[in-house]
């Protein structure tokens, strides 16, 4: 399965050499989320990691960094969806690079899941798991079945996603996991970083 990180939106201290630790650890996928940044502040931020960490970060924004970066990929939000023809474009300059960069998007209802997410090396679905980490009434067990039937190989669980939803998450047939929140909201995002690694060690669930 896939492990994704997700930053939190607005930075916190010393949130680069806790990334960069994740990263040395085998963190395969860091989504960079960072809604506020100006595309300079974004540059500066992503400085902080080496050429080799880049090969794994996905960035929301300021797309054009993917390639100044050699970055892993983009991941296309809402409001970029509402510019089609933008996001068009993207992903054919993209194929026309001839790299294997990866485009991801978010679905949050199921309505939108009648749009055609193809295209997409992944999709995010959120949310999956409420408070009491049992996914919510919309995603009832028979809705995400025909979902993850739909778009087999591509549904990433987002979402309240803690170390209980690895098992859970995995056994819906989600491709993936993203953690933010279970991460950033601790005194140690490290600690609990490695918490999901031992799960999925004691489960003896590949990590992709």
């Amino acid at each position: 399965m896939k492990i994704i990180v997700i930053t939190a939106s607005t930075s916190r201290d010393k949130e680069q050499n806790m990334l960069r630790q994740m990263l040395d650890l085998g963190l395969p996928t860091l989504h960079v989320r960072k809604p506020h940044l100006s595309t300079d502040s974004l540059k500066k931020y992503l400085d902080q990691f080496s050429k080799e960490q880049h090969k794994r970060i996905v960035i929301h924004s300021h797309h054009s960094l993917l390639w100044d970066y050699n970055l892993k990929g983009i991941h296309l939000t809402k409001s970029h969806k509402k510019k089609p023809f933008r996001s068009w474009a993207i992903q054919k300059i993209i194929k026309l690079r001839r790299r294997n960069y990866t485009v991801s998007t978010s679905c949050n209802s199921i309505s939108s899941m009648a749009l055609s997410y193809n295209e997409f090396e992944y999709i995010m679905l959120t949310p999956v798991f409420g408070q009491t980490q049992e996914h919510r009434p919309t995603f009832s067990k028979g809705t995400l079945d025909l979902i993850i039937s739909k778009y087999p190989g591509k549904l990433i669980a987002r979402g309240g996603a803690n170390i209980e939803s690895i098992s859970k998450a995995h056994d819906m047939g989600f491709t993936g996991l993203a953690f933010q929140n279970f991460i950033w909201k601790s005194d140690d995002p490290v600690g609990q970083f490695i918490q999901v690694l031992d799960r999925f060690k004691e489960l003896g669930i590949p990590i992709e």
